[in-house]
Order: structure tokens, then C-alpha cells, then sequence
């Protein structure tokens, strides 16, 4: 009887509304006193904290890296358009707030359960649970943000001096996150209940730290002043303690021997994409993940990147992007004569095995009706020729609405690696030694030659504008956007926080395609694919997809390729969102962010 009123009552805690901002006391509807009574109560409690507060299949693939620099897509997001200001702005209401309201009422509570909890390290564990979630909160309102009003306790509807105070500065709520950060992975439990499942362990509490730490120290190292006010930072040594506690978390990580990338050399072609294709986490590599289940819980994906319908914004990679995956000896593609004239069948060929396992190549086969088909990219869903295939159940039965059972993973042990590389470079403490336990691996569990580059890739340093041409750097970055591709915000997190927002610029160009009505061939069956033509044909053949360049106005033919057009806009007060209207109409204390 007592389970069922608590569920019934965390129910009402968990989907309540707030009445005010960060307010609505729910003391006499729920009975707190009551409810946290037991161990079972806190798990109950964390449980539909995870179920509120973990991203989607949606959010953990194409999110703000729907808006990255590496994709062709249909529609920019509005906020990288002209025209873009705090009146449109939004992710200050009640409903922005609610999850914070509801870790803190936990913290404030739990410790009701402690009589009856004999063990006085659960209750740390669970304390633990709830400030790393108030860390990963706060993480998302301060990338959105910059400077934002700190709380640490559920807010009195009636007390409007909290209700409505002006924000505290990013400095104080990122020290203060560091805080949540620390205390959740020295308390979280590593007990082996709380591993290879999708609850929150040590380990996933260290894999946070490490992301949010490597994001914070870079920042204001790329960031001389604070975007959200313009001014300098107050505290010139914060980027190196959070790149320092950005090693100590992959440190711990990384000899726990808990996680070690998924790397067998008979399965070097297929094995990356199956940490996102199959139902069951591999928590080989993976530290934590959002699962999912066949008839019980399911999601879109599949469908999302196999449609061109309104459901989505026809990913594309771009050409400038692929031509940074490696060939398979080490070498760099863009070191070959006349690559950019290289056809698309010969240069998938004999490259890093991630490039075939994150886009359609020659040769890619899934069942459609129940029978396994040779498929080549679907130009209605890409504009570039390169359709993403990372995270698709290859079978057509499955591009439909909610049907998608793949879990798709939050954290893995190849970003800790790349976290670890990164933020030992950005310390003055990168080497050979670094580079072989980092990115050697992760390039040799891919097929490709993990051997120290000798010189930095030229290409690449156009590719960043010019602004790095440090080699390590370079191949840090090159690691990063091939292994991390379409994980959720990575992409979009690094270009803000490396203040290279101008990347969101670049050209999204297509595949080679030599001339003006002449049928490519881009599956190797040596019959054409695709032609380019300027009007419409009167007897086109059924088997070649027609790009009619005169009612494509997105594009523009250039020696041999398309060009998408791209129209972001770029300017450097976008580093952070500005306040909305409504949130300073109603808080007279809050301050817009500088240059909005």
C-alpha cells in the first residue's frame, strides 16, 4: 500500500507545475515526511530524476550539432539568422526551471531517510545523484546563457528577494558546479549494482566532470573575456584548475580498468558502429547510456536519417569535413594530387573505417521489404552524397515513426580519451607518450596507421581559419569531430568553446561530379546514378536521380561541385543566448547579455 501512495505522490512532485519560478512548495500534497522514509524512497526519487532529466535519442544524435559546421542541412536554426533577438528567445520559463526545483527538494529531503538507512554512505550516494544532475543543469543554462541566478535550495514561493535576484556570474555557478561535480564522484557509489545499468555511478559522475571541466577550462582560455558581460575574468588561473580537473577525472577513469575501448582487429569494420546500432549497451566502452527497448520503448532515429520528409533536416557531411578522415596507412587524403577531382567511389576507398560506418559507401547493403539490397545515398535526403548511417537500424521496416530500439550512448570511454589528450595539450603537457595511449588507439581500433604525424596537416589549418597550426592540436581536433560525429552537442560545444563560432560559416560542398548531363555512377554497379541538368528532361530514365539546377536554387555548380548554400550568420555576441524579454519583464534585476 505504502509503494503505491509513493509512486502516486512522486508522480505529482515530478509533473507538477510551477505556479512561480523555482517555487510551489509541495509539502502538504505529498508529505515529505512520509514519503522519504526508507532507501527505496531515494531510489524511487533518483529514478524519476533520471526519467525527467535524461537526453533523448534526439538529443543525444543530432541536437545542436544539427547546426555544426560539418553538416549541409535544410534550415538554419533562427538563432544563427539575421533577425534573431530576445524577444524570440526562449528557455527562461517555469517549465526551463522545474528540474532544478526538483533536485533541490531532494537534497532538502532526503535526509529524512537516513533513521532507517544503516549504511551512512547510501545516503551520500544519493546526495551525490542529486548534485550531479544540479551540475549537469546548471552546465546547460551556462552554455545557453553565460551568468545565471545560483540555487541550491527549492525557493519559497512568498521569498521574492531569491525569487528575483540578478544573476551570479558564470565564474561563481561554475565554481559552484565544480563543487556538485566533486562531491558526486567521491560519494557516488562504484558498487557493481550501480554499473553496465542507467543509473548514475562514480564512473559516470567522473565522465561529467571530465566534459564539463574540459569545456570550462578551454573556454576561458579561448575567451579572453566573459561573453555574457564583455568583461575580462576575474580569476586568471580558473582555466588551468579546470583543465587539471579535467585530467584528474580521466585519470580516474582511465585506471579504474572499468572501460577500455571496443577494439578487436576482425571486426575493425563494423565495430564502432555497433556501440549505436544495437539494443544492447556494450559497456565494454560505454560509461553510460540512454537505453532502449524492442515493444517497449522506442524512438525515431532510423527514420530521421533515412527520411526527407518534414521530420527532418537532411544531415549532410560535407565534403571539407570527409576530406579530413585519414587514409588507412596514416596518410592524409588531402596530400593527394588533385583530390578535390577524386571520384566518390575511389575516395571512400582504402580510408579510416569510420568513414564507412558513419556515411554510406560503395558496397553498404540493408533490407528493405526483408531483403538485404545493395543501397546507394538517397539524394532526397542528402544534399552533399554523403547520407549518415552512425546511428540506423539497416533495415526499412524500421524507418518509421517509433520503432527505433537502439540505446544510444551519453558518455564514452573514447571521449575520456580525447578529453584527456586535449586538456593535457592545452596544459603544456602533450607528447608521443600522450598521443599512444589517446589517439594512437582510437585511429588503430579504426583500421587507420596510429603513427606521431611528422608535420602539421595543412589542410586542417586552413580548415580552423589559420587560427591553430599546431600539430598535435590539429590532430586532437581531427580525432574529435570523426569519433564524437553527431553525439548529440559535442561538435557545436567545441566550436563555442574554442571561440571558433566563424566555422559555422564554412562552404557545404558534394561529392565530385565531373560534368553537366552525363549519368555518375556512385555504387560501383557501373550504371549511372545521378545527373546534373539545367531544365527538366522529357524521357528521363527512372534509374538516375536528377538534380534540375534551375529549380535547385540552394545550389551552385562549381568545378564539379555542388555548393549548398549556407546562410548562418555569424557574430561573436552569439557565443551566448540573450535573456528573454519575458524572464527581465518579470525579474527587473536580471541584465541582458552584452551585445544583445
Amino acid at each position: 500500500m505504502k509503494k503505491s501512495v509513493i509512486l502516486v505522490c512522486l508522480s505529482v512532485l515530478l509533473l507538477t507545475s510551477c505556479d512561480d519560478f523555482l517555487t510551489r512548495e509541495p509539502y502538504s500534497s505529498i508529505g515529505s515526511e512520509e514519503f522519504f522514509a526508507s532507501e527505496n524512497d531515494l531510489v524511487i526519487y533518483a529514478n524519476g530524476l533520471i526519467q525527467n532529466m535524461m537526453p533523448s535519442a534526439e538529443e543525444l544524435t543530432w541536437d545542436y550539432d544539427n547546426y555544426a559546421d560539418y553538416l549541409a542541412i535544410s534550415s538554419v536554426q533562427p538563432f544563427l539568422l539575421n533577425g534573431w533577438d530576445f524577444t524570440k528567445q526562449t528557455g527562461w520559463s517555469n517549465t526551463d526551471w522545474r528540474n532544478l526545483y526538483r533536485i533541490n527538494y531532494f537534497l532538502k529531503n532526503m535526509d529524512k531517510a537516513a533513521p532507517a538507512i544503516s549504511d551512512p554512505s547510501v545516503l551520500k550516494h544519493y546526495q551525490g545523484v542529486a548534485r550531479f544532475w544540479r551540475a549537469w543543469f546548471y552546465y546547460d543554462k551556462v552554455r545557453l546563457f553565460g551568468d545565471v541566478p545560483w540555487y541550491d535550495e527549492p525557493i519559497d514561493a512568498n521569498d521574492t528577494e531569491k525569487l528575483y535576484k540578478p544573476r551570479d556570474s558564470r565564474e561563481y555557478v561554475m565554481d559552484k558546479v565544480l563543487e556538485d561535480l566533486n562531491y558526486a564522484c567521491t560519494n557516488c557509489s562504484d558498487a557493481s549494482k550501480y554499473l553496465k545499468t542507467s543509473v548514475i555511478s562514480k564512473y559516470v559522475a567522473l565522465a561529467l566532470k571530465a566534459r564539463i571541466c574540459l569545456y570550462e577550462g578551454t573556454y576561458r582560455k579561448y575567451h579572453t573575456v566573459n561573453p555574457a558581460t564583455g568583461k575580462p575574468w576575474s580569476d586568471a588561473g580558473a582555466s588551468t584548475r579546470f583543465l587539471n580537473e579535467c585530467v584528474s577525472a580521466c585519470d580516474a577513469l582511465m585506471s579504474s580498468n572499468k572501460f577500455a575501448l571496443v577494439s578487436s582487429s576482425s571486426n575493425v569494420q563494423t565495430q564502432y558502429r555497433k556501440l549505436f546500432t544495437e539494443q544492447a549497451v556494450n559497456y565494454t566502452e560505454v560509461i553510460f547510456a540512454h537505453e532502449y527497448q524492442a515493444s517497449v520503448s522506442m524512438h525515431d532515429v532510423t527514420l530521421r536519417f533515412s527520411s526527407a520528409g518534414n521530420n527532418t533536416n537532411r544531415w549532410s557531411p560535407t565534403k571539407e569535413f570527409i576530406n579530413t578522415y585519414l587514409c588507412l596507412d596514416g596518410s592524409r587524403f588531402t596530400d593527394k594530387t588533385d583530390y578535390q577531382k577524386i571520384s566518390y567511389i575511389d575516395e571512400t576507398k582504402n580510408r579510416d573505417y569510420r568513414l564507412k560506418q558513419t556515411v554510406i559507401t560503395p558496397g553498404f547493403t540493408k533490407k528493405v521489404g526483408g531483403v538485404v539490397t545493395l543501397t546507394k545515398p538517397n539524394w532526397n535526403v542528402t544534399y552533399t552524397g554523403f547520407q549518415v548511417i552512425k546511428f540506423n537500424i539497416d533495415d526499412n521496416s524500421y524507418e518509421t515513426v517509433g520503432t527505433s530500439y537502439n540505446s544510444i550512448p551519453v558518455f564514452r570511454y573514447a571521449e575520456i580519451l580525447l578529453n584527456y589528450a586535449e586538456a593535457k595539450y592545452e596544459l603544456g603537457q602533450f607528447d608521443e607518450s600522450i598521443w599512444n595511449k589517446t589517439i594512437k588507439p582510437l585511429r588503430e581500433r579504426s583500421g587507420v596507421n596510429g603513427a606521431v604525424p611528422s608535420v602539421a596537416d595543412p589542410y586542417l589549418i586552413a580548415y580552423y581559419n589559420n587560427k591553430i597550426s599546431d600539430k598535435w592540436l590539429l590532430e586532437i581536433r581531427r580525432e574529435r569531430a570523426i569519433e564524437l560525429f553527431m553525439e548529440g552537442s559535442l561538435r557545436y560545444d567545441d566550436l563555442m568553446r574554442w571561440k571558433q563560432g566563424d566555422l559555422l560559416q564554412k562552404t557545404w560542398s558534394s561529392i565530385y561530379i565531373p560534368e553537366k548531363n552525363v549519368g555518375y555512377d556512385i555504387d560501383g554497379d557501373n550504371t549511372p546514378d545521378i545527373m546534373l541538368v539545367d531544365k527538366a528532361l522529357t524521357k528521363p530514365d527512372p534509374n538516375i536521380f536528377y538534380i534540375n539546377l534551375s529549380k535547385a536554387t540552394y545550389y551552385t555548380y562549381v568545378d564539379g561541385v555542388l555548393k549548398k548554400k549556407n546562410e548562418t550568420v555569424w557574430t561573436d555576441s552569439r557565443y551566448t543566448h540573450p535573456i528573454p524579454q519575458t524572464a527581465i519583464v518579470n525579474n527587473t534585476n536580471l541584465t541582458q547579455n552584452f551585445g544583445w
